[in-house]
């Protein structure tokens, strides 16, 4: 009996598995991320089920992306390339560093002297705060979506469907 429920289960899971996706990041566009073009992004998935989205983040050198919160689920970064911090924070994001961050954490992200890439696992949204700490704009995942498809219908580029799932 147990080799017939194990049969079954296994069956079932590969009834309702997603494929596997495998993407090159290379065929992939940067998307201007910021009005002023000093952060770009390059989409690996939006899961609209979660809202979670995945996304390598290029930030130019000597930046400083304003006071902002992440809501809803963690965020996960790991950085590749350039140095970042918070600011107030000990630490500083060299390549390879590992970073989480818990829901609702307000920081202000600063770069050093070279280009940042890093890879972004976020889930929820991200909310703006001014001087006065009063919300001034909020992204997610399909303002996010959004800013890709645009980016790549002016652009005449294909848009990956694929990265939806």
């Amino acid at each position: 009996m147990t080799n017939i429920i194990q049969e079954t289960v296994i069956q079932l899971a590969e009834r309702f598995q997603l494929p596997e996706r495998v993407v090159n990041i290379e065929e992939l566009p940067w998307v201007p991320f910021t009005d002023n073009e000093s952060c770009h992004f390059k989409p690996l998935r939006f899961d609209l089920s979660t809202g979670t989205w995945i996304y390598l983040f290029r930030i130019a050198s000597n930046q400083i992306l304003g006071k902002h919160r992440h809501t809803g689920g963690s965020v996960i970064g790991y950085n590749v390339q350039g140095k970042w911090r918070y600011e107030g924070r000990s630490w500083v994001a060299t390549p390879g560093t590992f970073v989480f961050e818990p829901p609702g954490d307000i920081h202000t992200l600063i770069t050093e002297d070279e280009e940042v890439i890093t890879l972004f696992i976020l889930g929820g949204a991200l909310q703006y705060f001014d001087d006065n700490n009063q919300i001034t704009g909020q992204d997610d995942i399909y303002s996010v979506l959004k800013k890709y498809r645009d980016h790549c219908t002016q652009h005449d580029i294909e848009i990956r469907e694929d990265l939806i799932y």
